[in-house]
């Protein structure tokens, strides 16, 4: 490990963050396409929602990718702290295979109860179809995210976010010449609307697969046909992964749980909740890549048995990340009016999207804490507590909270805002008791080695 990967959180930072920028794009750039096509076209009244609708029950499933890729990166970053390579290189591999697997049972899952799943929503009936359509391609694609991400977590590790960056970078370049195409027919092409944006999705993530393939090769000389399986390294990664996932799980089943509520409130609202949580993902990148280069420095640190480092470094990034996160989040309210002003012209929608941003900061704030934390801990071994804390809190406080707000006390699509920062908040605040207990300690995945 390098002196400025141990000490400097904004090197490795600024390229996770800049991936993450362009990766967000891919689906604000979707959304606002279909925002278009929808208001030039009649036929296509309720696209946005619909997208809202599938990507909410793809994301229930298409969680469990993170099993592999989440392991990979705590488990390869130990390794490498260890300077014990060869077991980094053995778990990259064995993920790769392992995504294979989970990617095709994914696709399957959701392409054959789909369309059951929307029902158990209560789906507007207006909608379903296009919901449909756009999750067939993109349950297809989930197939290459997996590989992909598995390969991109082990180069992370390795201190290659950088070309992971590009790869990102130029398939939203791609993605936005496929949606034209698609979307609107172009080219000879059929016009496929919605989903003509899921097909777009799935081609530039095609693409980027075969790239990552290439990058495995060239930067660290493992080749894609020469696919090791190691049950030592499987048992490590899962013991991260398997936790991690079933948070994420979690999460998504409260989004999914939460999402009929949203539902009852009628069309408008389901669409009012997509811009929401679009402008939303550029808050979370902030959190999002600060957590996720503090989680391999922690890594690292525990390979070498730096436990003080770890601790230090780790309240460090939190302190940055909340101020960070609140001034962004500040700069968004005022920027607000543009912003919704760009999206839609729906006064309704607007006026919904004002009251819920002026909350957003208690949610962002929670969901630093619990990105950062949480992600240390599992970075140190530490990967029991917070799913148990996370099922306890999203199920008993998030939904609990945001069923409260929204029909007792008749809040509306704020009420669910105000839920979810609930739990975010209870889940934060504990995660930080946690580490700064400092239980974590000691529960290296490699030490044996």
């Amino acid at each position: 490990m390098t002196k400025k990967l141990q000490k400097n959180i904004f090197i490795l930072t600024l390229p996770i963050f800049i991936e993450l920028l362009f990766f967000i794009l891919m689906g604000s750039v979707d959304t606002v396409m279909i925002s278009a096509y929808e208001k030039s076209n009649a036929l296509a009244i309720g696209s946005v929602a619909a997208v809202g609708n599938a990507s909410t029950v793809i994301n229930l499933f298409g969680v469990l990718i993170n099993i592999v890729s989440a392991g990979i990166s705590v488990v390869v970053s130990q390794y490498l702290g260890a300077k014990h390579e060869a077991g980094a290189k053995k778990s990259i591999m064995t993920g790769i295979l392992m995504q294979v697997v989970i990617g095709l049972l994914i696709a399957a899952t959701l392409i054959t109860f789909g369309n059951l799943l929307f029902k158990l929503i209560d789906t507007p009936v207006e909608i379903q179809g296009l919901s449909f359509d756009y999750l067939f391609y993109t349950a297809i694609s989930l197939l290459f995210v997996a590989i992909s991400n598995a390969i991109s977590a082990g180069l992370r590790s390795y201190g290659h976010a950088h070309q992971i960056m590009v790869t990102v970078i130029i398939a939203n370049v791609f993605n936005i010449v496929f949606n034209f195409i698609f979307i609107y027919g172009y080219l000879g092409f059929p016009e496929m609307g919605v989903a003509g944006a899921a097909l777009s999705t799935m081609l530039m993530r095609l693409l980027t697969m075969f790239v990552s393939f290439y990058l495995l090769k060239r930067l660290i000389g493992l080749s894609i046909f020469r696919v090791q399986y190691d049950v030592q390294s499987l048992k490590k990664i899962l013991k991260v992964g398997v936790p991690s996932a079933l948070e994420n799980m979690t999460y998504n089943f409260m989004q999914f749980v939460i999402l009929s509520f949203v539902n009852k409130l009628g069309t408008e609202m389901i669409t009012t909740r997509t811009y929401v949580n679009t402008v939303l993902s550029y808050i979370y990148l902030f959190s999002g890549s600060f957590a996720s280069a503090n989680a391999i420095i922690t890594g690292y640190y525990i390979g070498e048995e730096d436990y003080e480092g770890a601790y230090k470094n780790t309240l460090k990034t939190t302190f940055i990340t909340i101020m960070i996160v609140t001034f962004v989040t500040l700069l968004v309210n005022l920027g607000l009016p543009f912003i919704a002003g760009f999206l839609t012209e729906d006064e309704t929608i607007i006026k919904t999207m004002r009251q819920i941003f002026l909350f957003v900061v208690l949610l962002e704030i929670g969901r630093s804490l619990n990105l950062i934390i949480i992600q240390a801990l599992r970075a140190a071994g530490d990967t029991t507590f917070p799913l148990i804390m996370a099922v306890f809190s999203m199920l008993g406080i998030g939904i609990t909270a945001s069923y409260l707000f929204t029909n007792t006390l008749g809040l509306g699509l704020l009420g669910i805002y105000l839920g979810i920062a609930c739990d975010e908040l209870t889940r934060g605040v504990t995660m930080l008791i946690r580490w700064l207990k400092k239980v974590w300690m000691h529960k290296s995945l490699v030490k044996e080695n």
